[in-house]
């Protein structure tokens, strides 16, 4: 099924283009609904493989723009979104912990301090079923977690469920908050750099 629509969707209720959000991500559903953009979500066919070399904005640019690429036989009016986040720790790239007793030895090493959470987004805008403009653009957060022992991060990962959650935390949970401090952007440690998106948007027009 080809998707065609410029017109006012149901979830959002801002102006501009249609968006088709490549992702199943709840919490990118959630941020463009609050910023009021008009989209719909498609989910994507692409695999993500984290490798653990490289530079976390190769990785991110590579799997955002596979993601929007996967959908776009799918759309043929609008823009498609694709986005990837993962948290950088030194030299190691975290993306989402495969098991809790991961997720437990994962956020052990964050606590305490900081580090930083790099998300790529990959922007197509489609007409008449082809692409005819596109950009990809990288966003960073520097974030501090606050520090917790082994008892406080298990209680933590049961409330959050860490498996969908790169670094295995969420910035955005209520009454269970592990953050400290972030300088940057909010939404992008959420999932998806809002203020950005909204800049990199206008020049699809």
């Amino acid at each position: 099924m080809v998707l065609v629509h410029w017109g006012a969707g149901r979830q959002g209720g801002g102006e501009g283009p249609m968006i088709y959000l490549a992702s199943s991500s709840p919490r990118r559903r959630t941020l463009l609904k609050a910023a009021r953009l008009r989209f719909k979500s498609v989910r994507p066919t692409y695999k993500e493989v984290h490798r653990h070399s490289g530079s976390a904005e190769r990785l991110t640019q590579e799997h955002a723009l596979g993601k929007a690429l996967s959908v776009m036989g799918r759309v043929r009016e609008g823009v498609i979104l694709g986005a990837d986040t993962v948290v950088v720790d030194g030299r190691r790239i975290l993306g989402k912990p495969a098991t809790m007793k991961k997720a437990e030895k994962m956020l052990g090493g964050l606590q305490g301090r900081c580090h930083k959470v790099v998300t790529a987004v990959a922007l197509i805008r489609m007409g008449k079923g082809r692409p005819e403009k596109q950009c990809v653009f990288i966003e960073k957060t520097e974030v501090r977690l606050k520090k917790m022992d082994a008892t406080m991060i298990r209680r933590y990962l049961k409330k959050i469920g860490p498996l969908d959650k790169a670094g295995a935390y969420a910035a955005q949970a209520a009454g269970v908050g592990v953050v400290e401090r972030i300088k940057g952007s909010f939404s992008n440690v959420v999932g998806l750099p809002i203020e950005k998106l909204k800049k990199n948007l206008r020049v699809l027009r």
